[in-house]
């Protein structure tokens, strides 16, 4: 059986849980091919599975003109009514204006370029993850080569557009729909048509538990919070939190580990709080870099604005970490209040202080939902038994032509 992996951007240092899914349905029989728009830049190859994940993708970006032209013709001429109907497909399911059409066309030609290398490789199954631009390129693809495809998707960001991003159209032609949460599942059920919910699948992301195990002792004190520097993480929230502690007295350290497009400003904001000396910006990791982070941290800070189910708060949670979140997405699936974490309000950085406090002044409470959080993960969210889960999808859909 062999499958089309296929994102955006592949491999990133940011998307972990998407290279152990590929690695896990390999180990299970699945021939899984990599296809991506373009390529990472270097400051995400921080590990040899990255740069091996990297060498073996196929990229369709860039691409001479001359071959882009010479490839559209050809997939004309092999199936002109399935280029028609497609460009069809693409005009309907366009933002409305210019951009939004002259968007719709570069989906559209990257849709031929995929085209081409699914057949090329025999790829008889296309899966997608996020759903957004990659997924409309699938959508398009699997209308050009007849190749079905489905979807993983993650939110939030996707939901604040989903007539943009044709929820319903994709949902009804796809063979099948993952969601990593109910709390995903029931966007996309608000999203669909009611006959097209049977075609919806809650399969978690997971992490590997045997790779990541429970310190005894924590250094008290040592703050880490993992993911992206950007708006949605609520940061300036986590800044403001940690002024009021560090007013009342609190000795902590917290090291960010991760970048993005706010981190210039986040290292202001930091200097002007006159943080700077306890706050440490250490960027994109590996793997393992990442587990001794873990392991060497006192507790576990995610403040975010918008999330789905954040992969950082299981690894976290499978360390033993006790961790704090908000009340936002698909967290509440994964921290229970006062058993496996604690849960306070986005935006409220008197409540995120009084968790981090209640924390560093309770050990028992930590010994408690670092008990309780592995024990969540190894049930709920065991990357073995998802990977078994989205395996069997995969094999219970044939391949098929696409609606």
């Amino acid at each position: 059986m062999r499958i089309g992996y296929f994102t955006n951007t592949y491999p990133r240092a940011t998307d972990t849980f998407i290279q152990r899914e590929v690695m896990g349905l390999r180990t299970r029989g699945i021939d899984v091919r990599t296809f991506s728009v373009r390529r990472t830049e270097g400051d995400h190859d921080v590990s040899p599975e990255i740069i091996d994940e990297k060498r073996n993708t196929s990229y369709l970006l860039p691409v001479n003109p001359l071959v882009l032209l010479a490839t559209v013709a050809i997939t004309f001429l092999r199936a002109p009514r399935a280029f028609i109907a497609t460009a069809g497909l693409a005009w309907k399911t366009a933002r409305p204006g210019f951009r939004g059409r002259l968007w719709q066309l570069f989906y559209f030609l990257e849709a031929v370029l995929l085209t081409r290398e699914l057949q090329k490789q025999g790829v008889s199954h296309l899966h997608n993850h996020f759903g957004d631009a990659s997924g409309t390129v699938a959508m398009l693809a699997s209308g050009l080569s007849g190749v079905g495809y489905s979807i993983t998707f993650h939110g939030p960001h996707i939901f604040f557009d989903p007539m943009h991003w044709a929820l319903r159209e994709k949902v009804r032609r796809a063979r099948f729909i993952v969601c990593i949460s109910n709390y995903c599942m029931s966007q996309m059920m608000l999203y669909s048509e009611r006959s097209d919910w049977s075609r919806l699948k809650i399969v978690h992301c997971g992490v590997d538990v045997s790779q990541f195990s429970t310190a005894t002792e924590r250094p008290s004190g040592r703050l880490l919070y993992i993911g992206r520097l950007a708006a949605e993480k609520g940061l300036p929230v986590l800044f403001e939190s940690l002024k009021l502690l560090r007013d009342a007295g609190y000795t902590f350290e917290l090291t960010l580990v991760g970048d993005g497009p706010d981190r210039k400003a986040l290292e202001h904001l930091a200097q002007l709080m006159d943080l700077a000396d306890r706050l440490h910006f250490v960027g994109y990791i590996g793997q393992d870099a990442v587990r001794e982070r873990l392991q060497n941290s006192h507790v576990f800070i995610l403040p975010s604005f918008a999330e789905g189910v954040p992969v950082s708060l299981m690894e976290a949670m499978a360390c033993g970490v006790p961790v704090i979140g908000t009340y936002v997405g698909g967290v509440v699936e994964l921290v229970e209040p006062g058993v496996t974490g604690q849960l306070v309000p986005p935006s409220d950085f008197v409540a995120l202080r009084d968790a981090i406090a209640r924390y560093l002044d309770q050990p028992d409470l930590c010994m408690q939902v670092s008990r309780q959080g592995r024990m969540k993960i190894e049930k709920d969210f065991n990357l073995e038994l998802e990977l078994d889960k989205l395996a069997a999808l995969f094999r219970q859909f044939p391949a098929k032509d696409s609606v």
